[in-house]
């Protein structure tokens, strides 16, 4: 998450029309001064993951960088780990980044497959772009560039043997860093195995919430279930599965209803803008980073996917990387398909209030991981 202030206004990041899909090679730990992490949880039992740490680490002309951090399990076993402002290569062997052109893109997808990592983005008129791009950005007449409107990723899920992702359409409504604004909820569409985009869809304007839908999926029975955050505070909705398009109904807090207006929160959760709600055997646990940033990473029980929210559990005390400066962690989530023996996998972002940090150490903007086990979240859950 960043944003281009006029300070970086010689590091923009103007597109022009012509749009070919590129994919890049990442292998894990090139880069000989990766950093590895050996911090302890709460009670010992949650401990760092160094191995997806390190995944993450390397730097072979792929990503270098970024935040997100969603993971979607595709048909075939590969992992889609979809992310948000990315960087792409450009990191020295002492962990300096060196500039690139354009400084980062919006959002992008690398596909794991094994301990094999392949980064994929557009590439317009010789200059990398973002994996998904709001359709006004690509009209050649619009004159609009991804400076001022852009898509920031959600979470996603397999359907009709398609990718289906959501994505937050942002504007730049100021020049500091939180100088942006929410505008709605797309849909994309992606062919499987390829990944290749089918279709762009606006599916909740900004003017109807201010709720974030699109930033956690459930796949349950008869809905598939899509949360968003509003002031911090979970929502959810839901529509009949195979039809992303047709009618969603909006969780009031008591029953569920068509009308978005009535939406309201699932319960007095004060947690980050991402988060993660997934289904265990027995029941349904939601994880977030409470207080959206530099929080403790926590986790809540259900027994449907809408609440009530109990059982609140303090997993784990994200550290900073680096106290010197100006750090925070966000954003933890949950990635259940590489639970081994009763560990759950959970992910948090580390980022920096100064861009110059993301030069001086390429190491900071990572994803970092950690193993909880399911039963410390609810001594009665397994997988």
């Amino acid at each position: 998450m960043f944003h281009l202030n006029k300070k970086n206004k010689n590091m923009n990041m103007n597109y022009t029309p012509i749009t070919i899909i590129a994919a890049v090679l990442l292998i894990s730990g090139c880069n000989a001064g990766q950093k590895e992490t050996n911090e302890t949880g709460r009670t010992g039992s949650v401990h760092a993951d160094d191995h997806f740490t390190g995944l993450f680490m390397g730097e072979c002309g792929g990503f270098t960088g970024s935040d997100g951090t969603y993971s979607v399990l595709l048909p075939d076993g590969r992992t889609a780990w979809i992310f948000g402002d990315t960087f792409i290569g450009g990191v020295n062997p002492d962990n300096t980044r060196q500039q690139q052109d354009p400084i980062y893109i919006r959002n992008s997808v690398v596909v794991q497959d094994g301990d094999s990592l392949r980064t994929l983005y557009k590439n317009i008129n010789g200059r990398r772009a973002s994996f998904a791009i709001p359709p006004v950005v690509l009209d050649e007449g619009s004159g609009v560039t991804e400076d001022s409107v852009w898509f920031w990723p959600g979470d996603g899920y397999v359907g009709d043997n398609q990718l289906i992702l959501f994505f937050s359409e942002f504007i730049k409504t100021g020049d500091d860093m939180w100088g942006f604004g929410w505008n709605g909820t797309w849909v994309g569409t992606y062919s499987l195995p390829g990944l290749e985009e089918i279709a762009l869809k606006k599916i909740i304007p900004g003017e109807q919430t201010n709720i974030h839908f699109g930033h956690a999926v459930l796949e349950d029975k008869d809905h598939i279930y899509v949360y968003g955050g509003g002031e911090k505070k979970p929502h959810a909705a839901r529509f009949r599965r195979g039809d992303v398009s047709g009618q969603w109904e909006f969780f009031t807090g008591m029953e569920w209803s068509s009308d978005i207006s009535q939406s309201a929160p699932m319960g007095e959760i004060n947690g980050s803008e991402q988060f993660s709600v997934l289904k265990t055997d027995a029941r349904y646990v939601l994880v977030t980073q409470m207080n959206g940033m530099n929080g403790d990473i926590s986790a809540f029980t259900a027994d449907t996917p809408y609440g009530p929210w109990t059982n609140k559990q303090t997993l784990y005390s994200p550290p900073l990387p680096d106290s010197a400066h100006n750090l925070f962690t966000y954003n933890a989530l949950a990635h259940p398909q590489f639970t081994e023996n009763g560990m759950l996998l959970i992910s948090y972002n580390t980022n920096s209030y100064e861009l110059a940090d993301h030069f001086r150490d390429a190491t900071i903007y990572r994803p970092r991981f950690i193993r909880v086990p399911i039963n410390l979240i609810d001594s009665t859950l397994s997988r």
